[in-house]
């Protein structure tokens, strides 16, 4: 599983790839996990950090990219060429090659790979076009960089010897414009669920604490979380994600303090994912407010929801397609417009004063949250595996 991704990362990519990891290696794959050299702590310290043993099946190697005797070098190449040559050597073994990197799975095919299997997050061109919109940003687009991403996925699309999609909406995306293929599979990211649980019940803590866990981006909707709670009285925000001094962050900053939330917001950065499971545990519910947006509406399969599901907490999310191939308006979430304060508010304060509405919610998302786990992820990747055998 070659990855262009520090290690540790604790944003939702990297953990989605290392969770991926290790259950493939709990599943009885013997796993070899590409990463960048970033960081001098040893290989199991830091898969504690994502509350992972260690694990003979699984190997992590960690290729050195960047500065080398004072000279510079461009470390996303270096790490291109270095995994593509530990790949080929993977596949001339005849094993199989998982990767999300597009570009990886590419060039990979080119070489002759045959036992390439391309997991994709996103129609990447999609996600190119609409970047500056959604990272909120002036960065220009190129067209012309637009259809080389195109022609990228075409290829990966149509050589590829299986394709892994975390939604339905992007297999539809590529179907419709690259017609259909088979060994495809739709396989949601992921979440914990420990062997044997029991439903939590809901926090009694007072204020009640409204979650939101995520990066901090425009499309993520964390703006309208924010006006929406002027409109949740008796309750307090938390918002984990972001680094003090980004951008990002600065710009919720911002928007708490014109909207007098100070007091009821707390805005905690990003933390380790054993804290982030501690404030789940106090959470009364947990937002996933996404914009609407191109690349949103079909292609979001976000960890922080299956999280809350697996912690037993009522979600309230945008009403998406996306968000449709696993929640239910009035059965394991409530679903509302996206991007409308109005609505997200009067979602929340049902959510705070219906109890009754709260934890059945929440139980219904409970027992659905094994069919999302790392470990049933794994088993669906080892039955396309075992095809590709």
């Amino acid at each position: 599983m070659p990855a262009d991704i520090r290690f540790p990362l604790e944003r939702a990519n990297g953990v989605q790839i290392v969770k991926t990891a290790a259950a493939l290696a709990r599943g009885g794959h013997a796993t070899t996990l590409l990463v960048r050299k970033s960081d001098p702590r040893e290989t199991a310290e830091i898969l504690a950090l994502y509350g992972i043993a260690a694990d003979a099946r699984l190997r992590v190697r960690r290729l050195a990219v960047g500065h080398r005797a004072g000279r510079f070098a461009l470390p996303r190449l270096r790490f291109l060429a270095r995994a593509t040559v530990a790949s080929l050597a993977a596949l001339q073994r005849g094993d199989v090659v998982l990767t999300r990197d597009l570009q990886l799975a590419d060039a990979l095919l080119s070489l002759g790979g045959a036992r390439v299997v391309y997991e994709s997050h996103a129609v990447e061109a999609l996600l190119y076009r609409e970047r500056a919109a959604i990272y909120g940003t002036a960065e220009p687009t190129s067209e012309a960089k637009a259809r080389r991403l195109e022609r990228r996925e075409r290829r990966v699309w149509q050589r590829a010897a299986g394709i892994v999609t975390t939604t339905a909406g992007i297999r539809s995306s590529f179907e419709a414009a690259f017609g259909p293929r088979a060994r495809t599979r739709v396989i949601p990211n992921g979440c914990d669920v420990p062997d044997a649980r029991a439903f939590p019940g809901l926090p009694q803590e007072s204020p009640a604490r409204v979650l939101y866990a995520g990066q901090l981006y425009p499309w993520k909707g964390v703006d309208v979380l924010v006006e929406a709670f002027a409109f949740v009285p008796d309750a307090r925000l938390v918002i984990l994600g972001g680094l003090a001094g980004e951008p990002d962050f600065e710009r919720v900053r911002a928007l708490v303090l014109a909207h007098g939330l100070d007091g009821r917001v707390e805005l905690k950065g990003t933390l380790p994912q054993i804290q982030v499971a501690q404030e789940l545990a106090r959470a009364a519910a947990v937002a996933v407010p996404f914009l609407k947006t191109g690349m949103t509406e079909r292609h979001t399969s976000p960890i922080k929801a299956f999280e809350a599901m697996a912690a037993g907490r009522p979600i309230v999310a945008s009403d998406l397609p996306s968000s449709r191939e696993f929640l239910r308006h009035g059965d394991n979430a409530l679903l509302v417009a996206p991007g409308d304060p109005a609505a997200l508010a009067e979602a929340l304060r049902r959510l705070l004063l219906e109890k009754q509405l709260a934890e059945t919610l929440a139980r219904n998302a409970y027992a659905e949250a094994p069919r999302f786990s790392w470990d049933a992820r794994a088993r669906k990747l080892g039955e396309l595996f075992h095809e590709l055998a």
